[in-house]
């Protein structure tokens, strides 16, 4: 009987070590043969994908968060009015372990001297059965790619998947304008006080942690959003950038000194901002960015010279599109 046991735990063992094995040799393929050197990955994970094909060393800052963040960040406007080259990597519905994640994949080739993060994807409204789920989901992806990118294979193997052109260093071009017509959202002070869920301090301190390893300093920004923001968030926010002594800047509570319109900046009632916004945030971004790190101008420096064909690019599509009305 003793035997027995013995046997079928080797027996499981042996098995887990196959599995292990097998996940770590799928995910190390995946990786080195459809990631890297792909301009053609689509979806959730085509920022990632794009920030790890990034010239080695090339990048100032690197800026993080879902969709409020991939709306209100346009590297093109960093590059125009400072040579600041930042890439964004933004994901729908991105959680702050996907944020820690994505940090992980982009350091090793990388060396920013900003890390900055919108911080919707620090506010979450899960139950703590939800959070730790979120957490081990995100230690698997950590490990193993192929929970990542498990749903393209077909794509990959039809040669169906293949990028549209309207992508800029991480920013898509959505000129929509569909206006917020509700109350001053940052005037009404009721509710109760919101505080930072557990699961975002525990990825927030790697985050910090990872950071300072690599000599990045992080920023907290808050994109101005009706839907999403109000002031018992802001105030938490607020608290919380300064318990972990990171510059924090929230549009919501600054919205006339940054011209933000509701009549034409936002896509979709209030929820994110449209190119116009994105123009409009990301021109104070810099100036927050410029008084808090020494970034360097890099737009006279010749080995960034496809940016400044990207931003050719970007303005002729700006202006189709416009004159297009869509």
């Amino acid at each position: 009987m003793k035997e027995d046991r013995k046997k079928r735990f080797i027996r499981a063992l042996t098995f887990v070590i196959i599995l292990f094995a097998a996940l770590f040799l799928i995910s190390y393929l995946i990786n080195n043969f459809y990631v890297k050197g792909n301009p053609n990955v689509t979806g959730r994970q085509r920022s990632v994908a794009g920030i790890i094909n990034e010239p080695a060393d090339t990048l100032e800052v690197i800026a993080l968060g879902d969709s409020e963040a991939y709306t209100s960040v346009n590297p093109m406007v960093f590059w125009k009015e400072g040579g600041i080259p930042l890439y964004l990597v933004g994901q729908p519905g991105q959680h702050i372990g996907e944020t820690l994640l994505a940090l992980k994949k982009t350091l090793p080739t990388q060396s920013p001297k900003v890390v900055l993060i919108e911080t919707h994807c620090l506010i979450g409204t899960d139950n703590m059965a939800e959070n730790l789920g979120k957490v081990i989901k995100g230690e698997l992806k950590s490990l193993f790619s192929i929970f990542v990118y498990h749903d393209k294979w077909k794509q990959v193997l039809s040669g169906e998947e293949v990028a549209d052109d309207n992508y800029f260093k991480g920013y898509e071009i959505m000129t929509t304008v569909r206006a917020y017509g509700g109350d001053d959202y940052m005037d009404d002070n009721t509710g109760s006080r919101t505080e930072i869920p557990t699961e975002s301090r525990y990825y927030m301190d790697r985050i910090l942690k990872l950071c300072e390893e690599n000599g990045a300093k992080v920023m907290l920004y808050s994109s101005p959003s009706p839907v999403n923001y109000n002031p018992a968030v802001v105030d938490a926010l607020t608290r919380y950038a300064a318990e972990i002594n990171v510059p924090y800047y929230d549009f919501n509570s600054h919205l006339e000194e940054n011209g933000i319109d509701w009549n034409t900046d936002t896509l979709d009632n209030g929820d994110h901002v449209n190119l116009s916004g994105s123009i409009k945030i990301s021109n104070r971004l810099l100036s927050f960015l410029n008084e808090n790190a020494e970034l360097e101008d890099k737009s006279n420096d010749p080995s960034y010279s496809s940016w400044n064909d990207l931003l050719k690019k970007y303005e002729a599509m700006v202006a189709e599109m416009t004159a297009e009305g869509q």
